[in-house]
C-alpha cells in the first residue's frame, strides 16, 4: 500500500493535538533521557503507556537534552525469539551492506539476542543479563530480590514494582570500520583475542563498562553495559567473546519500500522491528515496526569507536529518519475514533502519515534539514509491507535505495 493511495483515501478531517506543548517538551525530556543515559528508572514504570511511549520517536525541536543521571520508564515487551542456527565456516561479509553476519548466543549469565540494528558499517544486538530488568525484557522480581540478598544488597525492589537493571548491546563492526587505535583504555588479551576495556563513567549508580576486542582479522566488536557496579563485572563481558560466532549472512528487512529520496541521499542505517541507531536498542520492547537514517554526505564506514549518533541517540549529521510505528505509539497519535487527514501533517521538523484505519504511523523526521514539501514527497513515495508479518518484507538494499 502506497502512503499516496492510503492519505488520499483517508478524510479531510484534522484530529485536534493529542498532547499539549508543555506535555510533549516534558516527555521528550524523559525520551532524551533514556537515549542519553540508556537504561530505565523503575519507579517511573507507569509512565511508560502514557506519554513517554507516545513520543518514543522523538519530537524534534522541541525536547530539550537534560542531564544524563535522570532516567526514563522501563519496559518490559520481550523481543521476538532468535531464529534457527545459521551456523558458518567462517566470517564472511556481503556486498549488501545490511546484511548480518551473527546471531544471537549465550555466555553464562549474558545473553546476546538476535542483532536488530544493521549499518553499512556495523550490526547492534541487545545484551540481556540474568537477574536485571532490562528496558526490553521483564524478569520475575521475586528472582531480582534472591539475587540481591545473595549479593548482600539492601536495595531489591522499590515502590511501584522497581528491579535492579541494565541497558546493554553488542556492536559488531564490519572488518576495517573500527579504529582500536582511539579507543582508550587497557590493553589486554581475551579468549586469545587482542582487547581494550574501558571502566567509566558513572551515570548516578550506574556505571558504564566496555570491552572491545579484535573477533577476526581487522574487525571489532564492543560490548557495553550500563549497570551498579555490582551487578556487571569486567569478567562478565569478558565472557563475551569466546562465544561470537559467524553465521550465514542474512539480509535485514524492513516493513516499507522508498520511492523518493532527495538527491545525494542515501540509507545508512535501519532497525528492524525497531528504530535505527542506538534508541532502536533503548527501545527494542516497544512494538515499533522499523525505521531507517538517510544521510548526505555519506556517513563513514571507517574511523568508528561507536555507532552513528553515538551513545546520546543524536541523528547523525545532514540526515533524516523514516519511522514506521503502531499509532499508539507514535508521538502524534490519532485519539480513538479520529480519522486520518487527508495530507501528511506537518510541523517543527517532521510529517506524519497514517494508513486508512489509523493503525498504523509512519512519520519523516529531519530536524528542519528538509522542507515540508520534501517530506511528504518522501511519505507519498512509501509502500508498505504488511506490518503484522514480517515474511512479507522486502530486504533492506534494494527497498531503501529509492527510484
Amino acid at each position: 500500500m502506497r502512503v499516496h493511495d492510503l492519505v488520499e483515501s483517508a478524510t479531510s478531517d484534522e484530529p485536534a493535538p493529542r498532547y499539549t506543548v508543555d506535555d510533549i517538551v516534558a516527555a521528550g525530556r524523559r525520551v532524551q533521557r533514556r537515549r542519553r543515559a540508556g537504561w530505565s528508572a523503575a519507579s517511573a514504570a507507569v509512565a511508560v503507556t502514557g506519554v513517554v511511549a507516545a513520543i518514543g520517536i522523538g519530537f524534534p525541536g522541541v525536547a530539550e537534552r537534560p542531564a544524563v543521571e535522570e532516567q526514563p520508564a522501563a519496559l518490559t515487551s520481550v523481543l521476538p525469539a532468535a531464529s534457527p542456527s545459521r551456523p558458518a565456516a567462517s566470517w564472511a561479509f556481503p556486498d549488501d551492506p545490511f546484511s548480518y553476519v551473527f546471531e544471537g548466543y549465550d555466555a553464562g549469565r549474558l545473553h546476546v539476542k538476535n542483532p536488530i540494528v544493521v549499518s553499512s558499517a556495523y550490526q547492534i544486538a541487545p545484551l540481556h543479563i540474568d537477574g536485571l530488568a532490562t528496558n526490553d525484557h521483564a524478569v520475575d522480581p521475586a528472582k531480582v530480590v534472591a539475587r540481591a540478598k545473595r549479593l548482600g544488597s539492601a536495595k531489591t525492589t522499590e515502590p511501584g514494582g522497581g528491579e535492579r537493571q541494565v541497558y546493554a548491546y553488542l556492536t559488531v563492526y564490519r572488518p576495517g570500520a573500527f579504529d582500536a587505535a582511539k579507543f582508550t583504555g587497557t590493553r589486554v588479551t581475551v579468549a586469545g583475542h587482542q582487547a581494550v576495556e574501558q571502566e567509566g563513567p558513572r551515570y548516578g549508580a550506574n556505571l558504564h563498562r566496555a570491552l572491545a576486542w579484535e573477533y577476526t582479522d581487522g574487525a571489532w566488536a564492543v560490548a557495553e553495559s550500563f549497570a551498579e557496579p555490582a551487578d556487571v563485572s569486567a569478567a562478565d563481558l569478558r565472557g563475551l567473546v569466546a562465544g561470537l560466532r559467524p553465521s550465514v549472512p542474512l539480509p535485514a528487512r524492513v516493513p516499507f519500500t522508498v520511492g523518493y529520496l532527495p538527491a545525494g541521499y542515501h540509507a545508512a542505517e535501519l532497525g528492524q522491528h525497531a528504530f535505527s541507531g542506538l534508541n532502536g536498542i533503548a527501545s527494542a520492547g516497544d512494538g515499533t515496526y522499523g525505521g531507517a537514517i538517510f544521510a548526505n554526505p555519506a556517513l563513514p564506514t571507517t574511523g568508528l569507536v561507536e555507532p552513528y549518533g553515538g551513545a546520546e541517540g543524536e541523528d547523525p549529521p545532514g540526515s533524516f529518519t523514516i519511522f514506521v510505528l503502531p499509532n499508539d505509539k507514535s508521538n502524534q497519535a490519532l485519539k480513538d475514533g479520529e480519522k486520518p487527514p487527508a495530507e501528511p501533517k506537518c510541523g517543527n521538523g517532521f510529517c506524519n502519515a497514517w494508513t486508512p484505519d489509523g493503525k498504523t504511523s509512519i512519520q519523516v523526521a529531519s530536524e528542519g534539514r528538509l522542507s515540508d514539501a520534501e517530506m511528504t514527497r518522501i511519505l507519498k513515495g512509501i509502500t508498505l509491507a504488511d506490518v503484522t508479518d514480517d515474511s512479507t518484507w522486502p530486504t533492506a538494499a534494494p527497498a531503501l535505495r529509492g527510484n
